[in-house]
């Protein structure tokens, strides 16, 4: 498959040895030879915009620049685990994420979905709930700017 459109099943965006992505979705695995970023910014232009558009129309609405959630759609909105310009960056669609909380047996941070699909990041629990929290501020300032027909 050579080009990957984001969808409500669409859980998280991982990369995959050097320019390879694994897709999990909520029934599915897909293989993808396309690093994380270029399906996000694929993604991004599927809905009228560029990734750096995105950052902009972030930034507008919450003020963050680095490591900054953003908007595929109205419906859609994904962050990511790390520095995108990191190979290491994955991304993860916020309306499919359930929990998230630390292992102590793995010693790693997880995400569980609504699938109860756990998925494994070696990053803190903190900078992941930081992340899931930006991502619900700008799904929150979105929806309310539609509400307000802005």
């Amino acid at each position: 498959m050579k080009n990957y459109i984001i969808n409500s099943d669409t859980l998280a965006i991982l990369p995959y040895l050097n320019n390879y992505s694994i897709i999990y979705e909520k029934k599915k695995i897909k293989i993808i030879r396309k690093r994380p970023n270029n399906i996000i910014s694929f993604n991004c232009k599927l809905h009228g915009s560029s990734y750096e558009g995105r950052l902009v129309g972030t930034f507008n609405l919450i003020g963050t620049t680095y490591k900054a959630p953003i908007s595929i759609d109205d419906n859609m909105v994904f962050f990511p685990t790390c520095s995108p310009r990191l190979k290491s960056c994955s991304w993860i669609n916020l309306y499919n994420v359930n929990t998230v909380y630390f292992d102590n047996i793995t010693n790693t941070s997880k995400v569980n979905f609504i699938n109860d699909k756990n998925l494994s990041f070696n990053i803190s629990i903190n900078i992941l709930s930081n992340q899931l929290n930006r991502a619900s501020i700008l799904d929150y300032n979105i929806r309310k700017n539609k509400s307000l027909n802005v």
